[in-house]
């Protein structure tokens, strides 16, 4: 008799007439709760994973193994629903790619449940088909565990003598530039900030400067980091944090993207992590089936995000987690570049010293753990007036001291407290953290291009000659001001916010869809920064 149904006819019997029927994911309802997932699996327990049909439930005890994938062992629990007695149960042990092994199973599950051996066969070939596509998805997107080299006797006597010395910061700056970096200054400011994704308050950090300058730098700076903990990529998606490979694959690592002016407008997710600190998404998709539903996506773990830009501006520097850490010496990194590469297609370049190195910083990174920091002096030093009451720089500065304070915690007594450890900022760390960084606290005008130091003389100048006796507390709109100075929109909009960021404008009112209003807040010419940091640095050494 000839057989109509494609998807029996396309299907050989099994032994003794039993229709094996297929199961494919991608036709199956898709929906938020475990039991309408793609496997048609509960996977609520995946030791206990759950799975029913008509009048017949299974429950996998124990999970599914995802090493011996030659074999599918379970152990495989049937029963009647309902179930009107204890009788009405059938266990054993059971290699779901052992026909014989599946065949003795039916039997003996027909036996004692009382139905017909076909309506268990079809039960028992569907389960095992949902069962290996979620195995192999399983072993597909399971948790990477990279292999960790284990460090020689020497080599951890090696590091533990580094994290004790009293010149760390001056050693470490060294070691990075013999570990291929180009700036062994700015490679430790890279490096604190990727050591805050131990801590619950992560810091980030974003290169000014040329383009292949600040990605070569990056690239180099990614060898340095733990396999474990880089998240080095040329590009990334908006949809991608969302969809990881596994569920710690952004916990307490450093994502590293060469620079962040390719990211377009749809690279929100992004953005909203960087100064949300998270995110928590309520979105629209479109199932299998054309219809929509409600998802709720979330991104979770400590991601510390380092990468550059090229534009001079952008809008992260606005958040206070955001370290703007500009290029001061591009002439002297554009030669360390060129030289190491000539020295490397001359072979001369000790390339084994340099992974050597390298591997030592690694393993140094793996050394600090993450622990609360205690600052017990910041009660007696007046850091509003320091900073100018400016909170996005206090914030920075302070977490600043907490990164150096974690770097040197081998050096400090560690206190159990309410179950963590901790250990107490030393004065110190923050004169050090005040010269590593000075050029971020204390920015001087000698610093800024000519065209952006040409702007602010020009707005100046037009204040003072339209308000000659309140031009110091006289604001002024953006859209106005070029219409005064005849300039671009965009060139205008990109000093602006250089101005705004170096602290020569206080952003006074306004919004993003009618324009800002600021006013100049530093009208000498001779700066007097260098005072400001040398009486702020002679109030710490006095502690």
């Amino acid at each position: 008799m000839k057989n109509t149904n494609n998807a029996i006819t396309n299907n050989a019997l099994h032994p003794e007439g039993f229709i094996k029927i297929d199961f494919d994911p991608k036709t199956t309802l898709q929906g938020e709760e475990p039991l309408l997932n793609g496997y048609g699996l509960d996977l609520t327990n995946t030791d206990f994973i759950k799975y029913q049909s008509g009048n017949l439930e299974a429950e996998v005890i124990g999970g599914i193994n995802t090493i011996a994938l030659t074999r599918f062992q379970v152990m495989l629990k049937i029963s009647r629903r309902p179930q009107l007695s204890a009788g009405d149960v059938y266990r054993n042990n059971v290699d779901l790619y052992n026909e014989n092994n599946i065949q003795h199973f039916i039997k003996q599950a027909s036996i004692k449940l009382k139905l017909e051996s076909t309506k268990i066969a079809d039960f028992i070939y569907d389960l095992t088909e949902r069962l290996e596509t979620y195995r192999k998805d399983k072993t597909i997107n399971k948790e990477e565990k990279p292999v960790i080299p284990l460090s020689s006797d020497h080599e951890q006597k090696k590091t533990a003598q580094l994290l004790k010395s009293e010149t760390l910061l001056e050693d470490l700056q060294s070691l990075l530039a013999q570990s291929g970096m180009p700036c062994g200054k700015i490679a430790l400011k890279l490096l604190l900030i990727a050591l805050s994704s131990k801590q619950t308050s992560v810091v980030h950090g974003i290169l000014q400067g040329n383009a292949e300058l600040t990605s070569e730098i990056i690239k180099t700076f990614s060898s340095i980091l733990p396999p474990e903990t880089n998240r080095f990529k040329t590009s990334i998606s908006d949809s991608v944090l969302y969809y990881a490979p596994n569920e710690n694959y952004w916990k307490n690592k450093v994502l590293l993207l060469p620079s962040i002016d390719t990211l377009g407008k749809k690279n929100t997710a992004i953005t909203e992590l960087i100064l949300q600190g998270q995110v928590n998404r309520l979105v629209t998709e479109n199932t299998e089936q054309g219809t929509y539903r409600a998802s709720n996506k979330s991104v979770n773990g400590n991601l510390s995000f380092i990468s550059s830009t090229a534009k001079g501006y952008h809008e992260l520097m606005n958040s206070d987690t955001v370290m703007a850490l500009p290029i001061s010496n591009p002439n002297a990194v554009k030669e360390a570049i060129a030289t190491i590469e000539i020295k490397r297609f001359a072979g001369l370049l000790d390339e084994r010293e340099i992974q050597n190195n390298q591997r030592r910083l690694q393993g140094l990174f793996r050394e600090i753990k993450s622990m609360t920091v205690i600052n017990p002096y910041l009660e007696q030093l007046n850091i509003s007036a320091t900073f100018n009451k400016d909170n996005r720089l206090i914030a920075q500065f302070l977490r600043i001291i907490n990164l150096i304070a974690l770097l040197h915690q081998k050096q400090l007594t560690v206190i159990q407290k309410n179950g963590a450890n901790q250990i107490e900022v030393q004065p110190r760390y923050m004169v050090q953290a005040l010269e590593l960084f000075r050029e971020i606290w204390f920015k001087e005008e000698k610093e800024l291009s000519f065209n952006v130091s040409g702007t602010l003389n020009r707005i100046r100048k037009t204040l003072m000659k339209d308000f000659p006796d309140s031009h110091k507390e006289t604001d002024f709109l953006v859209k106005d001001m070029r219409a005064k100075l005849k300039v671009s929109p965009s060139s205008l909009a990109r000093h602006i916010n250089i101005l705004y960021d170096y602290g020569k404008l206080e952003r006074t009112g306004g919004n993003q869809r009618d324009g800002y209003s600021y006013k100049v807040t530093s009208w000498n010419d001779t700066n007097d920064t260098a005072q400001q940091y040398e009486t702020f640095k002679n109030e710490i050494l006095a502690l």
